[in-house]
């Protein structure tokens, strides 16, 4: 596990926290990353290591919105 609970990371300019990780599939961490919406709501995310990994290089998410909001 490289990134802890709290630890925030920038996605498209928008600042997410990490809530949880856990062990998945038995050999990879998940990492669940949460922000909250302007009318108090919270969205969430999980992602795996490797795509943490690629977020803190470029500090963007690449991908359509539409698998961002699912």
């Amino acid at each position: 596990m490289k990134y802890k609970i709290n630890d925030t990371i920038s996605i498209n300019d928008i600042e997410w926290e990490i809530k949880e990780y856990r062990m998945g599939r038995g050999k990879e961490w998940i990492y669940t990353l949460s922000r909250e919406d302007t009318d108090g709501s919270y969205t969430t995310m999980s992602l795996n290591e490797r795509a943490m990994d690629g977020l803190v290089k470029t500090g963007a998410l690449i991908g359509s919105v539409d698998e961002i909001q699912k």
